[in-house]
């Protein structure tokens, strides 16, 4: 596969060009982002707000001690590598239920009868206290070691190869399906997942307001939800994101395009997004910026529409197309992603307009071959180590005779 891409040696890392792309490479004049892992490093922040949740939910349950490091990168990216979890809430439940569902009997009977037992509360806080108060009082659970835990977690990985595009929904087919009918799940699994209620909004769902408690922080997450905090006071994961895009990316662009036609399409909020990138979030058009605020009210605006529930999250092409929109005109548009959803994204836009191409990143993964190999594989339009080669790269194809 490599042979057919033109590889360049860029600041000690490797870009590959797909030959076949060439020509549509030096059109290129408007470029639509990722915000997450291609404008800013979230190793350190999305990942960790994860691992954070997950051991939370765990511990607060179960009584057993979940060491969050268990939650590696690796599992993180084996997850977004089927294209359905673009959102880290939805990584989030599918990890926490797959540890649930595989805790012992005794332990999954009693969560059942306490939940169960109890009038429901809307409050996600008040809901888990109750439960979490007890769980304390009726389960005395039985040491489970590190090694069990660790052991789930190579299970998990090779439980992350019955994924697809349809992201929680393959989480639940195959937890209760034919290859774990055996363990009798379906009462208690409905049961469980109810209680963390997923997918649901901050302030209904369980793992969605844990994790962007974790991840904003309190001022923050008030500010994006309007919501008071109450799981955690301390500073959100947030505060760990470094950013990546250079200023001088945005300005060597710029020249190439004839203006700034810069736009974004992502999964994570916008108020977190302009809190990271700071004054730089200025660079973009305004009116090309989509985020999961503006996805989360067409879809509810086209369900009330259709009397059913639409999905507009990537790797639907929705967000991409909405930015684009606001770019033209253009004769091709990038998108620059980090994940088989966003190469997903694209090749779904290009049914509708073929006048984009897809450029994946790999640099600042944490697991940069595995990334790589991926993008290989897929054979991808454009592979950089970042997105701060993107100007290098689109010279140099200028440059070139046809």
């Amino acid at each position: 596969m490599v042979e057919s891409y033109v590889k360049l040696k860029l600041n000690n890392y490797e870009a590959y060009i797909n030959a076949d792309r060439l020509n549509y490479l030096k059109e290129v004049d408007a470029a639509i982002f990722d915000c997450d892992g291609v404008l800013t490093e979230t190793r350190n922040s999305y990942n960790r707000a994860i691992s954070k949740t997950v051991a939370y939910i765990i511990n607060g349950l179960s009584r057993y001690r979940f060491p969050e490091c268990l939650v590696s990168d690796e599992i993180i990216f084996l997850f977004r590598r089927s294209g359905g979890f673009n959102n880290d809430r939805d990584i989030s439940y599918g990890i926490s239920m797959f540890i649930l569902c595989n805790l012992p009997s005794e332990f999954k009977k009693t969560l059942e009868r306490c939940i169960r037992t109890n009038p429901w509360r809307s409050d996600p806080f008040e809901r888990f206290i109750l439960i979490k108060k007890m769980m304390r009082r009726e389960f005395q659970p039985k040491h489970l070691g590190r090694d069990f835990f660790t052991g789930l977690m190579e299970e998990l990985k090779k439980f992350t190869a019955m994924f697809d595009a349809s992201g929680i929904q393959s989480v639940d087919r195959n937890l209760i399906g034919r290859s774990y009918a055996s363990r009798n799940l379906g009462d208690f699994y409905d049961t469980l997942r109810r209680f963390i209620y997923h997918p649901g909004r901050v302030g209904e769902s369980l793992v969605a307001t844990i994790f962007e408690e974790f991840f904003c922080g309190p001022r923050l997450f008030k500010e994006t939800y309007g919501v008071e905090p109450a799981f955690r006071k301390e500073p959100g994961m947030i505060e760990n994101e470094k950013i990546i895009i250079k200023p001088e990316t945005f300005d060597r662009l710029a020249l190439l395009f004839g203006g700034a036609k810069f736009g974004i399409s992502s999964g994570s909020a916008f108020k977190p997004a302009e809190y990271a990138l700071g004054d730089l979030i200025k660079r973009l058009n305004p009116k090309a910026l989509f985020f999961s605020d503006d996805i989360e009210k067409a879809e509810f605006e086209a369900s009330m529409k259709e009397g059913s529930t639409v999905n507009l999250r990537k790797p639907n092409p929705y967000s991409l197309l909405k930015a684009a929109e606001a770019l033209k005109p253009f004769k091709f548009a990038v998108y620059i992603g980090d994940s088989m959803e966003d190469f997903l994204m694209v090749e779904k836009a290009k049914q509708i307009d073929p006048r984009f191409l897809f450029i994946g990143v790999y640099r600042h993964s944490g697991i940069e071959d595995v990334i790589l190999r991926g993008f290989l594989d897929a054979n991808c339009d454009v592979i950089l180590p970042s997105v701060n080669e993107l100007p290098q790269v689109l010279e140099k194809v200028r440059r070139m005779e046809n």
